[in-house]
């Protein structure tokens, strides 16, 4: 028998005994991103882009034919894109930090109302520039995306828009779903391309000017949930909920115009579950460190089953002691969350916390 025969029988043996070597925590890294990206973040942006399509669509068709019918139509596609933006919204990393596509597609929290004064004020003048081919890109972000579009479609005065007495305002929701519908197309494209982010993102290395390595990769990972899980308690929730009834909020309350308010908040919560699950990251966890799985995991569970517990507007929740004791009660589940992700996982997996978003707000 030659060397080369001894080499290979050897190697077959090896494998046969002991086993494939084990993959390196490296490569078990990377697997989670790819997880991730593959099970949740594609799907989301296609979700996201198709219902942006399909709401352009239905306003298109209102404004060829107001009528009741086809707002009911156009409204279902709005709360259709709500769900569709929680899924994206929570993936603050790539794209979507390029080129102000995020404060475009929801300029929020707007605590001072700048945005509702410039809508007010481009419906008040019925501002050409504004339903124009192009024109509305040069106007303020305040005036591009959904928050805009939902004071439109439901603000004071959009119930004309099933009669043709408010041409204009039909235009202007059209030219910002037009322009809610690019952005999406531009996100999903970006996520897709072969040397888009999602390339950058799946292969760390030393020539990679945002990855070095595979512990940055997943870092950046393990941030989303941890800031999206501050964000989510502090903002999305405690934007309108305060710590005492007095100080509560709720004309800051997230679509609560058009009453998705409470859509949009099981949509996140329950996403982010969803990417948890999808990227397999517990599967990182060494065996010492099962606690955290578990408490994540009840964390999950008890939010998303109060949320599903609660009915009714921003206002009504607030109102009723109950309700908004449940509300609170998910506020402190998330709290949880965020430190399960932000403190206990991250040192699990010796990691190193990402910069938040929030502070020195």
């Amino acid at each position: 028998m030659n060397k080369l025969c001894r080499w290979a029988v050897a190697a077959v043996f090896a494998a046969v005994v002991f086993g494939a070597p084990a993959a390196s925590s490296e490569d078990k890294s990377v697997t989670v991103i790819n997880s991730a990206i593959t099970g949740f973040i594609i799907p989301a942006h296609k979700q996201f882009s198709t219902a942006a399509q399909k709401l352009a669509s239905n306003i298109n068709d209102l404004c060829a034919a107001p009528s009741d019918a086809q707002l009911q139509s156009v409204y279902a596609g709005f709360d259709g894109i709500v769900s569709a933006w929680a899924s994206v919204s929570i993936i603050r990393i790539g794209p979507i930090l390029e080129h102000n596509r995020l404060e475009k597609l929801l300029f929020w929290p707007d605590r001072r109302g700048i945005g509702l004064r410039q809508v007010q004020a481009i419906l008040a003048k019925q501002d050409t520039l504004a339903i124009s081919t192009g024109g509305l890109a040069e106007k303020s972000v305040a005036v591009l995306g959904l928050a805009a579009l939902e004071f439109v479609l439901y603000g004071e005065g959009s119930e004309l828009l099933s009669q043709k007495t408010d041409e204009y305002r039909c235009r202007f929701a059209k030219a910002i779903s037009v322009n809610i519908n690019d952005l999406a197309y531009q996100l999903l494209t970006e996520w897709q391309a072969p040397d888009g982010f999602a390339n950058t993102w799946q292969n760390p290395g030393p020539d990679n000017a945002l990855f070095h390595d595979e512990k940055e990769a997943l870092s950046a990972l393990v941030s989303v949930f941890a800031n999206g899980m501050e964000y989510y308690h502090t903002v999305e929730i405690g934007g309108f909920l305060g710590l005492t009834p007095e100080k509560d909020r709720p004309r800051q309350a997230l679509f609560r115009r058009s009453d998705n308010t409470l859509r949009f908040l099981r949509k996140t919560l329950s996403d982010f579950q969803l990417l948890y699950q999808k990227s397999a990251l517990r599967t990182l966890l060494p065996a010492s460190s099962d606690w955290i799985d578990e408490a994540i995991g009840f964390g999950f569970k008890h939010g998303n089953a109060s949320l599903a517990s609660l009915s009714g507007s921003a206002a009504q929740i607030l109102e009723n002691p109950q309700k908004r004791a449940k509300l609170a009660y998910v506020g402190t589940v998330v709290r949880g969350l965020n430190e399960n992700f932000g403190i206990d996982l991250t040192a699990a997996l010796d990691l190193t916390a990402n910069f938040s978003s929030l502070d020195g707000d």
